[in-house]
């Protein structure tokens, strides 16, 4: 595995821990702040692409694996903030708040698979 290809990962690790404690920090109702997230989630999601998925590096097969499964769940946790966003019921935006940070558990565990190869 490239170093430059982990060295990617990592990158893409450490925005998401960023944003991860901005979103866990902030557990009351607050589509405002959700949507500066949504904004976070955007480059977020935007990086991975243009620097991970259409790398020019070599990537093997178990890591392509682990990149489709990081870009669903970041697609996923881009509907989560946007949910949040429009969030108007303390009770909604609880289970909202709660499925991102969870989610924030599997794309930490996907991007460290990459290291365990």
């Amino acid at each position: 595995m490239s170093k430059d290809y982990l060295a990617l990962i990592l990158d893409l690790q450490k925005r998401l821990e960023t944003l991860q404690s901005e979103i866990s920090s902030q557990p009351e109702l607050s589509p405002a702040i959700a949507k500066y997230w949504g904004r976070s989630h955007s480059k977020i999601q935007a990086f991975f692409q243009t620097e991970i998925v259409n790398t020019e590096l070599q990537v093997t097969p178990p890591n392509l694996s682990l990149q489709v499964e990081i870009d669903k769940q970041l697609k996923m946790l881009g509907v989560d903030l946007t949910m949040l966003q429009t969030a108007r019921n303390p009770a909604t935006w609880q289970k909202r708040h709660q499925q991102a940070c969870d989610r924030f558990v599997l794309l930490y565990r996907y991007c460290q698979m990459h290291f365990q190869g």
